[in-house]
């Protein structure tokens, strides 16, 4: 465990960094923490869609953009669908902003280089 304690050492600056971002501008549950299920089944989503529908991996950060993009779009556009809101554009000048889009960007690329190898091994072309 001596391993694990010494690459966090490096990680959780980062880490704290993106979660202040999610923390701010991902779904919350209501007592204030992030909403992990509505996040999940989100993303899940999104990220399973674009996995799908790259061909190669040379795409990756093509992908990663687009899953970024169309995850802001549905967080924009959901209030209004669920609850008739009205559009508000998203903060692009606040930081915080800017770490939730990092918080995304990353999980796209992992989600979907994960996926990616599920897909090549479930549908392997013999």
């Amino acid at each position: 465990m001596e391993f694990v304690d010494q690459i966090w050492v490096y990680i959780e600056p980062v880490w704290n960094w993106l979660y202040t971002g999610l923390e701010m501008y991902g779904p919350l549950a209501a007592d204030g923490s992030v909403n992990w299920v509505h996040f999940g089944i989100q993303a899940g989503v999104i990220a399973l869609v674009m996995a799908l529908v790259m061909q190669a991996y040379g795409a990756i950060l093509i992908f990663t953009i687009v899953g970024t993009i169309v995850h802001v779009v549905v967080d924009r556009v959901l209030p209004m669908v669920r609850e008739g809101e009205s559009f508000v554009m998203p903060e692009v000048t606040n930081t915080g902003f800017w770490q939730y889009v990092a918080f995304l960007a990353i999980f796209y690329l992992v989600a979907i280089t994960i996926l990616s190898m599920i897909q090549a091994l479930i549908f392997r072309g013999d």
